[in-house]
């Protein structure tokens, strides 16, 4: 068994592992998740979807946390630091826990030799197992799980014990992985659906709704969708949005979420249905509910970073739409600046479109990541260009070698009124949010 140095050892050695394991198929992934140890929990609540799967676990996390339970969240991905995956009341786990839990990972990868050999967790795969480890250690009361990609083949569908599947809203992304339509997509994502166990949905395209409910017909799951009619008098501040939520048949309730997205007005009702679902309208705590939806915060989430400047990390068209019905809203009075920045398997043709058309930018800057995924900076250029030249758009286009020039040069062209905003990608809002945090 290899033993690591220290915590960065560990980190360094769970971030390569791209390099030499692949995914596994889900009967490994069950055997190794029983050798580890499947957490006990009062309440297990798995979450997949194409957008808002992170926003909808924190909603229930906070929400939890403010009702005195002990909670465990898993997310991804991470923004600044791998530890963000792996939290405890909302408390990233420790560089101790994280390098004993890796250790922990390591050791018992030796008992699954005699089921297969060449066995060895992938870097999703390898962290999941390290948070089960972490939560059983923490005795978590309740147990939030956010799928990676799709959800019938996730390592999280691993799990034996559900209360309740939470599907967000799905869009097309990672069609090289989930299908090329979004009933593809749907029914990838209606994969975590258990038998018996109710299913949360957020309704939304009718064919992708019809796909989820006839798995959950086929399985005898109860389903609940929540989607626009359940929110009214939606009223927009400079940092939050208060809204009101129906409650049961006739009964509306006045929540508030720290944001001015839109989209968390809907992940905050696809939260307040699963806790209904969960906890009963009776029995639901209605005040403690209020305050836990007020207090939750999300990284990178039309996140204010400085003065009039704003990330986001919208990175596929849903993603981009919610992102431009925000900004449509923020009642600026001076100009309107965008860094814009994607990776390779985004359809970056069709998001420039929105962008482009919705007349909301004075310039939009473009700039290359760091990594291998990251779009070439000329591709983008040269697609940006035609689409500006295409729709006859008054659009300033400049081009950035790197992040941190964009960032330092736009930002420095701010004046009182203007705003600077920030989305494409989420690895580039940790780009950014690494040089802010930095000052």
């Amino acid at each position: 068994m290899r033993r690591f140095k220290d915590y960065d050892d560990a980190v360094s050695y769970i971030l390569q592992i791209p390099r030499f394991s692949a995914k596994n198929d889900m009967d490994a992934t069950k055997a190794f998740l029983k050798i580890i140890g499947e957490p006990v929990a009062e309440t297990v609540i798995h979450v997949a979807g194409t957008n808002g799967k992170g926003s909808t676990c924190a909603f229930l996390n906070s929400v939890y946390i403010n009702q005195n339970k002990t909670t465990g969240m898993f997310t991804s991905p991470h923004l600044l630091d791998i530890r963000e995956r792996i939290r405890i009341n909302d408390e990233m786990i420790s560089r101790a826990d994280f390098l004993n839990c890796a250790e922990y990972v390591m050791q018992k990868l030796d008992e699954m030799k005699d089921i297969k050999a060449d066995y060895h967790p992938s870097f999703f795969e390898f962290v999941f197992f390290m948070a089960a480890r972490y939560f059983s250690l923490k005795k978590a009361q309740v147990i939030i799980y956010e799928t990676g990609l799709g959800g019938r083949l996730d390592a999280t569908n691993s799990l034996s014990k559900k209360d309740v599947c939470v599907i967000t809203q799905i869009g097309m992304d990672h069609m090289e992985y989930l299908g090329d339509t979004p009933e593809l997509i749907a029914g990838e994502k209606a994969g975590i659906i258990k038998k018996g166990v109710p299913v949360v949905c957020f309704k939304g395209n009718n064919e992708c709704d019809r796909i989820i409910e006839n798995r959950a017909k086929e399985l005898g799951s109860d389903i609940y969708f929540v989607g626009k009619d359940n929110i009214s008098q939606v009223s927009f501040n400079k940092k939050n949005i208060d809204f009101s939520y129906k409650y049961g048949y006739d009964k509306y309730v006045m929540f508030m979420v720290q944001s001015y997205a839109h989209y968390q007005v809907y992940n905050a009702a696809i939260a307040l249905k699963t806790l209904q679902v969960l906890q009963g309208d009776d029995c639901v705590e209605l005040e403690s509910v209020k305050q836990g939806i007020a207090k939750m915060t999300w990284r990178g989430r039309m996140e204010q970073i400085g003065p009039n400047v704003f990330v986001d990390g919208g990175h596929n068209e849903d993603g981009i739409a919610a992102f431009v019905d925000s900004v449509r809203d923020d009642e600026c009075t001076g100009k309107r600046y965008l860094i814009f920045s994607a990776v390779n398997d985004k359809r970056v043709s069709q998001i420039s479109r929105m962008l482009v058309l919705s007349g909301l930018f004075d310039s939009i800057s473009l700039c290359e990541l760091t990594g291998k995924r990251a779009s070439a900076l000329d591709e983008l250029t040269k697609i940006f260009k035609d689409t500006i030249d295409d729709t006859q758009r008054c659009i300033e286009l400049r081009a950035y070698g790197h992040v941190r020039e964009a960032y330092e040069e736009e930002k420095g062209k701010l004046s009182e009124n203007d705003r600077l905003y920030i989305c494409g990608s989420l690895y580039l809002v940790s780009e950014i949010l690494a040089l802010s945090d930095k000052g």
